[in-house]
């Protein structure tokens, strides 16, 4: 008898074997092929000129702006014009609050929905402690060593001036687009997008503009986002978390209670009462990524039925990757007084949470009627919805990552930080995050955002990419 439970318990873990590594094998989406495209020349020396002086203009980003930084910004309205003067005759330029703007590149055939790029131009407070840290000087925009160096080189402003020289030389070419293209810039995507990018989307939906598909910045191509990561793959953002900020803050409370204590504990119970993590999207996110993960990882996320334990472990043991797959409580500020304590707390929802719902589990984790909490009114909003990596308008941007990047994976991602592409949901049910950059290992990039650069090789790269993705999208001289 024992002898045939032995047997019996043999086969059957042969059998699971066997459907494990047959689902890993159909699990795996491979890699579309197309013919090779030469790519336009771009003259790397006038995109890194271009960019070394749009950094030199300080538009650092603030929740309310001087009027010196206002004169910050209208400087760099005239920085661009100066640089790109063909965008700035044959396209439209609109402006929200006279700084976030909007070309419109009028197509052949205004039948047809539109496309567009989003960007910014607003970029990250410098810490002052941090400035004797810094090779070259944060906005001074220098050009040494093969990199073009300043705050916004990676974040923002390297992206912008790689898509208006990607038009400029369209231009130069006689090129005309098939459908209109509109290329919007904000200039508070830092402090919440609602005077820039949320205007520019509200401006597009009163004048009854559609658009086949949105690309905004997100994710660069990277060597280590998700467990078992091999090598470099692009992660193309199909949708990103939601945000909440809770004020929280003592009340009700004797004047001996120690208030400080009270909400400390709160919020303590609060982190040791996480939501549980979703393996849904991230399971999605492994399917593209043949060629650059471990086949263990793709046999463990494949089976996710039998061995989601395994993935959620794996998960949790890299921060990138939990921030793609949990609904995540950061604490962003704590005072405390003998009189009264209080806090604010950001909250990033994955898809599929609500406000109500996280509402709910903060009121059952805190338990004390002590701690009262709400959320602030505008900084409240759900993750948008997530657009199909099965769509043409997915394909069309995937398409121009394999051309010009050799094949590598391309594959969609939750974007764990808020844009301004959520706004842009209201006009287009195709909008993407992703910036065209390969930022190698070597260049050794710090976390703090001291020593920003990009390298002008790269900086090319992402004209190109432009470049080819409006012909993809119809722009041509034919």
């Amino acid at each position: 008898m024992a002898i045939q439970l032995i047997i019996a318990i043999t086969i059957l873990l042969f059998f699971l074997a066997a459907i494990m590594l047959i689902s890993a094998l159909r699990f795996a989406r491979p890699v579309p092929e197309y013919p090779y495209v030469e790519m336009e020349e771009v003259d790397g020396d006038v995109l890194a000129e271009h960019l070394s002086e749009v950094i030199r203009v300080r538009t650092i980003a603030a929740e309310e702006l001087t009027g010196t930084q206002r004169d910050e910004y209208l400087s760099l309205h005239r920085t661009l014009l100066k640089q790109f003067p063909r965008v700035h005759t044959a396209l439209e330029v609109r402006t929200s609050q006279d700084l976030s703007l909007l070309y419109i590149w009028p197509g052949r055939n205004p039948k047809l929905p539109g496309v567009l790029l989003s960007g910014h131009y607003d970029v990250p407070q410098v810490n002052p402690k941090t400035m004797d840290q810094w090779k070259a000087q944060p906005f001074s925009g220098q050009v040494q060593e093969g990199f073009v160096w300043g705050r916004g080189t990676l974040q923002g402003k390297g992206q912008m001036v790689a898509i208006l020289q990607a038009v400029e030389i369209l231009l130069r070419k006689g090129c005309i687009p098939e459908r209109t293209v509109y290329l919007a810039f904000g200039h508070d995507c830092l402090s919440g997008g609602r005077m820039g990018a949320c205007r520019t989307a509200v401006y597009l939906k009163k004048a009854g503009v559609k658009l086949e598909v949105v690309l905004d910045e997100g994710d660069w191509i990277a060597n280590a986002h998700l467990p078992g990561m091999t090598g470099p793959a692009a992660m193309l953002g199909v949708t990103e978390r939601g945000h909440i900020r809770f004020d929280f803050k003592t009340q009700n409370t004797n004047r001996n209670d120690n208030k400080v204590g009270i909400l400390s504990r709160a919020l303590t119970r609060l982190t040791d009462h996480p939501l549980p993590v979703s393996l849904k999207e991230i399971r999605d996110s492994y399917r593209g990524l043949v060629g650059a993960i471990g086949y263990p990882q793709q046999v463990v996320f494949a089976n996710a039925w039998l061995l989601g334990p395994i993935a959620k472990w794996l998960i949790q043991k890299q921060p990138a990757a939990e921030m793609r797959s949990r609904t995540q409580f950061v604490p962003v500020r704590f005072d405390g007084s003998q009189e009264r304590a209080q806090a604010e707390v950001d909250v990033f929802l994955m898809p599929g949470e609500t406000i109500a719902a996280v509402s709910d589990h903060v009121r059952k984790a805190v338990q004390d009627e002590r701690v009262l909490f709400q959320a602030q009114s505008d900084r409240a909003w759900e993750a948008p919805l997530m657009a199909s990596s099965q769509s043409p308008a997915y394909q069309t941007v995937e398409r121009a990552i394999l051309e010009l990047y050799d094949g590598i994976p391309v594959t969609p991602v939750v974007q764990p930080w808020p844009g301004d592409a959520r706004f842009y949901t209201s006009v287009c049910k195709n909008v993407f995050r992703f910036t065209p950059l390969f930022v190698p290992p070597e260049d050794d990039l710090q976390a703090d955002g001291v020593n920003e650069r990009i390298r002008i090789k790269s900086l090319v790269k992402m004209a190109q990419f432009y470049i080819r993705l409006l012909q993809i999208w119809g722009v041509s001289n034919s």
